[in-house]
Parts: C-alpha cells; structure tokens; sequence
C-alpha cells in the first residue's frame, strides 16, 4: 500500500512538470532543416578574363509567416560532417521567399578571378580551379542554422 502511494504522489508531480516544461520550452521561428545542396561551377568574363564562381545552391521551403532574405547554414559532406559555413541569398535579390513559398537560396563561395587567372598563367590556373572543385563538389547537405526576415 505504501509503495503505491508513493506511485501516485510522483505521478502527481511529475505529469504537471512534464507539462509546464514542454510550455515554457523556446519555439524556434524556423525549422532547423537539413537540406540537399550543392556547388555550381560557372563560368564567365571580369574586366581581366575569365573568371569562375563557385556557388552554393538549395531550396528553402518558407514555414514563417513572414519573407526571408537570408538564410545561415552549415555546408557538410555525405558523412555529415561541417566543412563550412555561409549565408545565403534566398528568391531574387530584394524579393526574398515569402511566407508559404519555396524557392532558392545561393551564396559564391569563392571567385577565380580573370586578374587572378592572369596572375598564375594557365596551366596553375586549371589546377587552381580543380583543386576549389575538388574541395567543394563535396557539398551534400546544408543544415538551415537561421533565418534574416525581411524587413
């Protein structure tokens, strides 16, 4: 009989606990996403050259009620693990994703320039270019660690 009233008094207490911490616990504004992405090579002309732009793309689906500019994420491999982190423009420059929506967020990791081309000659160019491929063709999935709302 005793035992079964100590039962019933923890229960008494820790079902009401249990509930107020599960209501005083932080809401996030964003889900915290891991998402599938990836690093474009492009291609293109400075005022040098040739230049090459390495950028970051994914999709954001928008859960907020409000437009998001930006997004903060952690670049990872296939194994998960971090290997860098970036801010990323979402939808079109001054637009954002607005609340509801998905749409694409992207950011340049890194720029070869033309002077920079110029610089090195070609052949160490190439090589330069294969290397930062190489490095960041590793991009599997990004993991959304914030959100910039639009004004």
């Amino acid at each position: 009989m005793l035992n079964r009233s100590r039962v019933l008094i923890s229960s008494c207490f820790a079902i009401p606990l249990a509930i107020l911490c599960l209501t005083i616990m932080p809401v996030s504004a964003h889900d915290k996403d891991k998402v599938t992405c990836l690093v474009d090579v492009a291609f293109g002309d400075d005022a040098d050259g040739i230049s090459t732009n390495y950028i970051l793309r994914l999709q954001h689906k928008n859960n907020s009620r409000r437009t998001i500019e930006k997004v903060s994420v952690l670049v990872m491999d296939a194994s998960g693990d971090v290997f860098r982190t970036t801010e990323t423009i979402c939808g079109m420059p001054n637009v954002g994703i607005e609340a509801g929506d998905t749409g694409e967020c992207k950011q340049i990791l890194q720029n070869l320039s033309g002077r920079m081309a110029k610089t090195l000659g070609y052949d160490a160019w190439v090589r330069m270019v294969d290397d930062q491929k190489s490095q960041l063709a590793k991009a599997r999935y990004c993991e959304i660690e914030g959100v910039n709302y639009a004004e």
